[in-house]
């Protein structure tokens, strides 16, 4: 195992630890010979002995066979061997990752202030004897560390769950490439130029000279030694256009501290989650130093470096694979260093199956929360309540967790309406996992409370990277492939979900409140004349009978609960805006939220929403329609006048398919095969921009423009763009009988005709 550490004067130093992990198989004693056999003579794995761990769901010891592989960069190779079907053997801990079993084995995580010390210490070789068996191989010894190497040994400062820890002394350099286009998000076509900035100094080199734009570049980063390289699109881009320049000119990057040979990979992965299509780009890690990529990070977009940080602490996931990780990674991560601290076997491959139901048993038990539709409408004085980290509060409150539900020992102690029951007998995993999440969250909410400046912004940064893991542990707990996962617990955690939003309805109703609105963990209420102090009580009151936290998020001078663009008479559980007393503003599911819409047409809506957001009451709020309806006809103008730029008026949306795979004329199949007709791939899950040029052209090509392909005089489509502008007005204003019919009469009584295309 390589280990980079870095000194108090900031200089890095390379540690190569002789690390083999353990991993364990159960079953028949041949078997489990015949294993080892194999094992040895492929030298992939080591046989130690038999020793007793604890079994996940029962809870019980099991007596299992300890293997080491020899190599960790072999694990692969094992994985394959160890997929051949063994009639009768179970394997536990061969797939780990090895980062993870080293800094469990060691006591270290990423980040940690250590003091490093090397000693001799012998090797744990084949033929060792154990629980009555022993396991020699037949074949000659597959090399298991030598007597005389030399292990690691760390005394290390403080804990991973240190509230304060000190941040090592990291040098950060910027890279941003330009490309031939700006378009579909990431850079096209051919690297032009080259902007590095460290310490406060910024160099830009252009590409005209390949090899002396790499030459500079390798003599900044000897100059500098940056610890961490942040790029924009360096996965996607940069990265792989400067190993293509360095390849044609022979010239080698000196990005790594050691030497590496570089495939140069363009193409990620698409994937299917949650009802959309995700598109991953290729990994670019660094070998000595972070190479963060702000565009192939969602954790460090949300969360910024503080954020990711503590993640990887945490989670004892590396940083570069943190930062390329999602936030489920991380739980699923630390759900198994959990396992493994606990001494609890952990699956190869999930085996507990679905317990038979019958169609009754589904309809009952396979729900999820309860959302509310609301009463439509504009309202003043409704206050929000929400309960705290709703879910992961409920698994820990409740003991759920895949081995303690539907437990045979506590069967009084059954969740509503399904009937599962779960045990008091034992913690379960999932819940000794979560508990000093959530009290670690609500440590770090209450410091930023009490800081101002930088350190407000830290502690906020580490407690939102808190706030996304507890947002997908629940989801984990119902994934069919999630090594801890079990659907009757997923299924346990939504049905004690609906009862607590029910008694909190019932506790409002009781105390005189309307409830205008609910979604699965969030309450609206109203009621003439309710102080904040009532509203404190009720909910100390529903915090009482529920058991789990609740709060009041705050009161609204106004909000407005929409209806549905298809069916005006029914209402949308999250399509919603409105101003708290507090200044601010809550917008769920308008234009300016939705990411397809043009920069322009949010802009507009953003300027409307900032003047009604005056309004302290509904009298308020109608006094400002006019105001309102300035900017509408504002805007209006630009774009009849032509006085916007191309670049605002972009629409993106994400590709759900391969280009020649789109059998209609819609307008991202036209974008997308603009896009492939010319050489650029568009791969499913990426973002494809584009201006609507003439939605009704005869030529369906016309219709459209792939942004990488407008010129200067390419028209755009005044009239589309105008109903745009229209259904951006008409959310705000519906409930005063704006809609977009009698927005487009106003235009025309100010003189704003519709022209088809304005060049």
């Amino acid at each position: 195992m390589v280990v980079w550490i870095v000194d108090a004067e900031g200089k890095s130093h390379r540690l190569v630890d002789p690390f083999q992990p353990s991993f364990y198989a159960a079953g028949p004693v041949a078997a489990l010979r015949q294993l080892a056999a194999d094992l040895s003579k492929m030298r992939l794995a080591a046989p130690v002995g038999m020793t007793r761990r604890q079994e996940f769901w029962t809870g019980e010891p099991r007596d299992v066979l300890e293997f080491i592989l020899l190599d960790p960069e072999q694990q692969p190779a094992l994985l394959r061997q160890l997929a051949v079907p063994r009639p009768g053997i179970t394997l536990y801990d061969c797939d780990l990752a090895p980062a993870l079993t080293y800094c469990h084995v060691r006591k270290i995580f990423p980040l940690a202030k250590v003091t490093v010390l090397q000693t001799g210490v012998g090797g744990r070789g084949s033929g060792v004897g154990g629980g009555g068996q022993t396991f020699r191989s037949p074949a000659p010894s597959p090399r298991p560390l030598a007597p005389d190497a030399a292990e690691l040994r760390y005394q290390v400062e403080g804990s991973a769950w240190d509230l304060e820890y000190p941040e090592p002394p990291l040098r950060l350099m910027a890279l941003t490439g330009q490309g031939d286009e700006q378009g579909r998000g990431a850079p096209l076509g051919k690297l032009r130029s080259l902007t590095i900035s460290c310490d406060g100094e910024t160099t830009t080199l252009d590409e005209g000279d390949p090899e002396t734009l790499l030459a500079e570049l390798n003599r900044l980063i000897r100059r500098f030694d940056p610890h961490v390289i942040i790029t924009d699109w360096g996965d996607a881009f940069l990265v792989p256009a400067l190993l293509g320049l360095a390849r044609r000119t022979d010239t080698p990057l000196e990005f790594d501290r050691e030497v590496v040979r570089r495939r140069i990979r363009s193409a990620g992965r698409s994937y299917f989650s949650y009802g959309r299509v995700v598109y991953q780009a290729p990994s670019y890690p660094f070998f000595g130093r972070w190479h963060l990529d702000s565009r192939n990070s969602f954790i460090l977009k949300e969360t910024e470096l503080a954020g990711l940080l503590e993640l990887s602490r945490l989670s004892k996931v590396p940083v570069q694979k943190m930062a390329r990780a999602s936030p489920g990674s991380a739980i699923s991560m630390m759900q198994l260093d959990r396992a493994l601290t606990d001494g609890i076997l952990i699956p190869w491959k999930k085996g507990e199956p679905e317990r038979w139901k019958t169609a009754w048993d589904l309809l009952v038990a396979d729900k999820g929360g309860l959302v509310y539709q609301p009463i439509t409408g504009l309202y003043e004085g409704v206050a929000e309540i929400d309960f705290a980290s709703m879910y992961p509060a409920m698994m820990v409150h409740h003991n759920i967790s895949p081995e303690t539900v539907d437990c045979a020992c506590c069967p009084d102690n059954a969740a509503p309406e399904i009937g599962y029951s779960t045990c008091r007998r034992r913690e379960g995993l999932v819940t000794r996992t979560l508990r000093p999440i959530l009290l670690r969250r609500q440590a770090l909410k209450r410091l930023r409370g009490v800081s101002i400046g930088p350190a407000r912004e830290r502690y906020d940064h580490r407690q939102t990277a808190l706030k996304w893991i507890l947002v997908t542990c629940f989801g984990y707990l119902g994934y069919k492939n999630a090594r801890f996962g079990r659907i009757e617990a997923h299924e346990t955690v939504t049905a004690y979900a609906r009862e607590k939003l029910l008694t909190a309805r019932a506790l409002a109703e009781a105390c005189g409140f309307r409830v205008l609105h609910a979604i699965v963990d969030s309450m609206w209420i109203q009621k003439a004349g309710a102080t904040e102090a009532e509203i404190r009580d009720l909910c100390r009151a529903i915090r009482e009978a529920v058991g789990i936290d609740i709060n009041l998020e705050g009161i609204y001078k106004w909000v407005s609960f929409l209806p549905s663009r298809v069916n005006p008479a029914l209402s949308v559980a999250n399509r919603y805006l409105g101003a708290f007393r507090s200044g601010e503003l809550k917008l769920r599911g308008i234009d300016l939220r939705r990411s397809d819409t043009p920069p322009l047409i949010a802009e507009a809506q953003q300027r409307m929403v900032e003047i009604l957001a005056q309004a302290d009451d509904l009298a308020g709020f109608a006094a400002r329609i006019p105001t309102v309806l300035e900017v509408f006809v504002e805007y209006a103008w630009r774009l009849r006048e032509g006085q916007v730029r191309l670049t605002d008026l972009t629409i993106k949306r994400t590709v759900s398919k391969e280009a020649g795979e789109y059998k209609t004329n819609s307008q991202i199949g036209l974008a997308s095969r603009q896009m492939a007709d010319r050489g650029v791939a568009v791969h499913p899950g990426e973002r494809v921009r584009y201006v609507i040029t003439d939605a009704d052209a005869p030529n369906a090509e016309a219709r459209v423009r792939a942004i990488p392909f407008l010129a200067p005089d390419t028209p755009y489509d005044t009239g589309k763009y105008l109903e745009l502008l229209c259904r951006a007005a008409e959310t705000l204003l519906w409930h005063h009988g704006y809609d977009c019919g009698r927005l487009l009469r106003i235009l025309a009584e100010r003189g704003v005709g519709v022209s088809r295309s304005v060049p």
